[in-house]
């Protein structure tokens, strides 16, 4: 496994992140509109299911047919999403909208998760598609495969559950004031 097919291998990851919240899109709207409205965007079910869609779309096609133009593509979107997780986080949005669960707080992670993944599209665009990558691999591509899954799996929860866990984190570690007993006390 060469640095071209890490790049490719986190690329498709981030196509697989794409195809996943297409989904979460088209299975529960509300959140990402939601989110729209709170960033002064109008936008409807029909909108947001026509942003679904477009996600799933754009990551089979940077999947399966791979390219320069499917990658360039990926990366611009998640420029798109570092801008809007951003702002979401100024406006104090409680949900990035991106999964379709409204538990999912827009977080300094997320925002630097899409950039890194703005990035390796990127640089994806100048090396092997995905499939050309597994054509190339013992078994299939299995190893590339697993690869893929893992780090869409780790970001998909760094994403959605490591922001709601240290914000839960953060809410119960309330500083609690100094006190001394006196003695004799029963406290």
């Amino acid at each position: 496994v060469g640095p071209v097919d890490v790049l490719t291998a986190l690329h498709a990851a981030a196509a697989v992140l794409l195809v996943i919240a297409g989904g979460a899109k088209l299975a529960r709207p509300v959140p990402t509109a939601q989110l729209l409205s709170s960033l002064g965007v109008a936008a409807g079910r029909g909108v947001v299911l026509a942003i679904g869609a477009g996600e799933i779309a754009l990551g089979l096609a940077a999947l399966l047919v791979g390219g320069p133009g499917p990658a360039i593509a990926v990366g611009l979107v998640y420029l798109c999403f570092a801008v809007v997780v951003a702002r979401a986080m100024r406006v104090g949005a409680p949900s990035c909208g991106c999964f379709g669960r409204v538990d999912a707080p827009p977080s300094t992670v997320h925002v630097v998760g899409n950039l890194a993944f703005a990035v390796v599209s990127f640089a994806a665009a100048a090396g092997d598609t995905p499939l050309e990558v597994m054509d190339a691999q013992p078994a299939a591509g299995l190893l590339f495969v697993l690869a893929v899954g893992v780090v869409a799996g780790l970001s998909l929860v760094a994403f959605t559950a490591l922001p709601e866990a240290l914000g839960a984190r953060d809410a119960t570690a309330a500083p609690q004031p100094f006190r001394i007993d006196e003695p004799g006390s029963t406290r």
